[in-house]
């Protein structure tokens, strides 16, 4: 996994599980690696990559009945604080496997992870910006759940207000430009 971070003076921190400083660092019984990133928290504790390993070991395949396959244990790993709080005010996207899933977005982070999941559940998907996905999927959610401010997953309340605001520009300036066309395409 690799877990890069780009910071708003143009910092980059790059993280990546595949290149332990130590080439068994979960010890020589790991047969598997289960990396956890966490962005539920991460306002109030940071952003952790945590790494947990499943031990295999002789002792397990006595433990099986006859025909079964052994189970390894899970065991707790390490973490490793990848961004503390305070650096958090100034991340501005954080990309995981080259998938960006936070992002700032008119002074806030987003979870675009979230978003995408809901977006893609009710909207489909789009290569149209993330604005007008936003704004796209708020008025789905208006008509769906009958909300005036519905809660848009992953996007702070702050944050879809001020796209709807933009949007609501947008679609005035559009209007007018229409307008105007028709009229010039009246005259000739």
């Amino acid at each position: 996994m690799i877990v890069k971070i780009t910071y708003d003076d143009k910092r980059l921190d790059v993280f990546d599980t595949s290149t332990f400083t130590q080439a068994m660092p979960l010890g020589k019984q790991n047969m598997l690696t289960n990396f956890e990133v966490r962005f539920d928290d991460m306002a109030f504790d940071g952003l952790w990559l945590t790494a947990h390993s499943y031990l295999a070991d002789e002792a397990f395949k006595k433990e099986a009945t006859e025909g079964e396959v052994p189970v390894a244990r899970r065991t707790k790993g390490w973490r490793f604080l990848l961004a503390s709080s305070e650096e958090l005010n100034h991340v501005e996207l954080v990309v995981v496997d080259g998938e960006a899933i936070v992002k700032r977005v008119l002074g806030e982070l987003v979870d675009l992870q979230s978003f995408d999941e809901k977006a893609y559940e009710c909207i489909g998907s789009s290569s149209k910006g993330l604005h007008e996905r936003i704004r796209e999927l708020y008025l789905y959610l208006q008509k769906t759940t009958g909300e005036m401010e519905p809660c848009v997953p992953g996007i702070p309340r702050q944050v879809a207000t001020k796209v709807m605001s933009l949007g609501a520009e947008e679609v005035a300036e559009d209007e007018m430009d229409e307008e105007w066309g028709d009229l010039d395409e009246a005259g000739w």
